[in-house]
């Protein structure tokens, strides 16, 4: 059949030669088209059979008989095409019997199986699907503290689904099967979307500390401040209070670097002492007796007429008096320091959980910036591995 309404145009009559032995030969040129189905489920690495039966209408086998003179066709006169490959071309001979007549009819079908050159597809829409997932997982390079980890996500995401409509637009309605392509897509839109909820959840541990008091859980402190660097093989800034723990495991595993760092640390310990014990060589007291009072004298030599006895209760009294303020003063001077005092005890209280809050936020930063590392190479490997799964679904791409 040949589903070409201009055939006949495209056809060039030719005379047909017989033989002495009743062997007729035709030698006819033309142009024909087929109809044939499409399996779009490996496109763009999709391999297409097409046939085409010739066969007579009117004679039977009785009065015709079809025969080939190979069962491959000849492609050397084939004119090669930038888009399909010729794989295959094999000839069959089939006698049919068909339901109008009692008669069998013979036929010739030629089955052309064709291969897509997928160089077009990869270099314009698979291998940016790949590269915009990679650029995904940069996301979890990027600094917390900036805001454009989740804008990362969301802008790929984006690209994807555009790329994801050109591939719609460039293939033929069929619903019988997914295309290889669409679920490359897919997988990909899927892990971009996976990375940027990653990305949220590591950003929600990156803040955590700033409004959680709690301290990172003992388990998981051990888990990504000592063992996934050491299998990333990254180097982190441990918290304060892991980096004691950290020299107390240190100085089992090595007793002796342990004994001469504690000699050094015992004669620091004494050179502070010396010098301490030289700037202060006893207690500090406050007492009455500190404070010098001023001795009275009288020396006018108009009051010399006078008695002795007012002079005597006079300078008795003003040192009354002088001992009476300077005990007020005093009284004043202590409740000055130990207000002063209570302030530096709120000044210190007040730094000290500043500076608890700021290693606590600091740990829960370091975790975060720990988990990035390693959902970066997770994401990696497992996109690495969903889309060679994919790929090699194709029966040309598949490993012998």
């Amino acid at each position: 059949m040949n589903a070409d309404n201009l055939a006949s145009l495209s056809q060039i009559s030719t005379n047909v030669m017989v033989s002495s032995d009743g062997m007729v030969t035709w030698l006819s040129t033309g142009i024909f088209r087929s109809s044939c189905s499409i399996d779009v489920r490996y496109f763009p690495f999709d391999e297409q059979n097409c046939t085409l039966k010739f066969a007579s209408w009117t004679y039977d086998s009785a009065r015709i008989d079809l025969t080939q003179k190979s069962n491959i066709g000849d492609l050397s006169n084939f004119m090669a095409n930038s888009e399909w490959e010729i794989i295959r071309l094999h000839v069959k001979k089939n006698v049919v019997k068909y339901s109008c007549c009692e008669e069998t009819f013979p036929d010739l079908t030629y089955t052309v199986q064709m291969r897509r050159r997928p160089l077009f597809y990869v270099f314009n829409m698979m291998f940016p699907c790949f590269l915009i997932t990679i650029v995904a997982f940069l996301g979890f390079c990027v600094p917390s503290d900036s805001g454009e980890k989740v804008s990362i996500g969301v802008t790929t995401l984006l690209s994807m689904t555009v790329f994801l409509m050109l591939v719609a637009e460039s293939m033929p309605p069929n619903s019988d099967s997914l295309p290889l392509i669409g679920v490359y897509y897919l997988s990909g839109i899927m892990i971009v979307s996976i990375a940027t909820a990653m990305s949220v959840a590591s950003l929600n541990l990156y803040h955590h500390g700033r409004k959680n008091v709690y301290p990172v859980p003992k388990w998981i402190a051990q888990l990504f401040f000592f063992i996934i660097p050491k299998l990333l093989f990254i180097n982190i800034e441990l918290p304060a209070r892991w980096q004691q723990q950290q020299q107390r495991r240190n100085n089992i595993l090595n007793p002796t670097s342990t004994s001469s760092r504690k000699n050094q640390f015992e004669d620091d310990y004494t050179n502070i002492t010396k010098n301490m014990n030289s700037l202060h060589n006893g207690p500090i007291t406050l007492d009455e007796d500190s404070f010098e009072y001023d001795k009275i004298t009288v020396t006018s030599s108009d009051n010399i007429h006078k008695s002795s006895i007012p002079l005597v209760l006079r300078s008795y009294t003003s040192k009354q008096q002088i001992q009476k303020s300077n005990y007020n003063n005093n009284n004043n001077f202590k409740s000055s320091i130990h207000y002063i005092h209570r302030l530096i005890e709120k000044n210190e209280r007040r730094c000290e959980e500043q500076e608890r809050k700021t290693k606590l936020a600091q740990e829960w930063q370091i975790l975060g910036q720990v988990v990035d590392r390693l959902l970066v190479y997770l994401f990696l490997i497992c996109t690495i591995f969903v889309f060679g799964f994919i790929l090699f679904q194709a029966p040309h791409l598949r490993l012998k």
